[in-house]
């Protein structure tokens, strides 16, 4: 299955009150548009290829900030607010500053494709990978699991890239946090120190202190005994994961994972480095959940 994140769906004629998304069900159901302007929004949506929520706002139909306030309040939605959050959670984070975007669409109809697929099938655990840093992987892992927190699935990110952890800083999470490491070197693995909701819905594990051996404690019955319990305790669990052909941690994590996401990068990643992952992950009989190519 080849998933890819810039695939935009064909926008569709829904009756009011028919759509499934929670973001064009609060503005229908706030009762402030005529018919003739629904009609003007879903006429933009299709030209610009936008979601509804966008089209909205760009035809200054539906304040942004109005929007978000109530999704949060209504939906316990995970939205994040400019000049609000982001003292502390990184822009990068788009599917939360940015719900209504064509990037967030993307993470998205990513999102539906796993729930069909894998999900459907009993696997919800997945290591994203990547072949070299600067591909997106850890930008994809975070947005992805904000996602799944955003459909009211509990979630759980794990960075178990031990060799330069990012997802601490993307969270506004305190570096020094105890995380992963702690939890694999102190026999801690049944109770890991896991921020609890940190936004609505998404848990995340750090990465903890500076690991000497990375790989060894990826390869511990620790490690293996903390990613089955995270399985059973939540609905979804993402691992991200240090460049694949730069160590092998990648690999060990997938294995005891069962599953991986093979993320590349347009006119970064060559096609070989995709196949070599690719073999490697057969070798270690782990289920290729997709691969999906960023475009920034």
């Amino acid at each position: 299955m080849s998933i890819k994140p810039n695939y935009q769906k064909e926008s569709e004629v829904v009756a009011v009150g028919a759509s499934k998304d929670p973001i064009e069900q609060q503005i229908l159901a706030a009762g402030n548009l005529s018919e003739a302007q629904v009609e003007a929004i879903r006429g933009f949506q299709r030209r610009k290829g936008l979601t509804f929520g966008e089209a909205a706002i760009a035809l200054g139909l539906v304040r942004r900030d109005s929007l978000f306030l109530a999704l949060s309040k209504r939906y316990n939605y995970p939205v994040l607010n400019f000049g609000v959050d982001e003292a502390r959670f990184s822009r990068e984070l788009v599917v939360g500053y940015q719900p209504f975007s064509t990037a967030a669409e993307s993470f998205r109809s990513v999102r539906s494709a796993l729930a069909t697929g894998p999900l459907s099938q009993g696997k919800n655990a997945f290591a994203v990978i990547g072949p070299h840093a600067r591909v997106g992987v850890t930008y994809f892992a975070a947005n992805l699991a904000l996602s799944f927190a955003q459909m009211a699935v509990p979630t759980l990110l794990v960075d178990s890239n031990l060799r330069k952890p990012r997802l601490a800083s993307l969270f506004g999470v305190d570096p020094k946090t105890e995380g992963l490491v702690e939890a694999l070197t102190h026999g801690d693995a049944e109770l890991p120190p896991v921020t609890l909701d940190i936004v609505p819905g998404l848990s995340l594990l750090v990465a903890g202190a500076t690991a000497p051996h990375p790989q060894e404690l990826l390869s511990s019955k620790e490690f293996l005994t903390l990613s089955q319990n995270a399985q059973r305790n939540y609905g979804v669990v993402i691992y991200d994961t240090p460049p694949a052909l730069e160590s092998s941690d990648a690999y060990v994590v997938a294995s005891r994972v069962g599953a991986a996401i093979i993320a590349a990068r347009r006119h970064r990643t060559k096609t070989r480095d995709v196949s070599k992952i690719s073999k490697a992950l057969e070798g270690f009989q782990c289920d290729i959940a997709g691969t999906v190519l960023a475009r920034f």
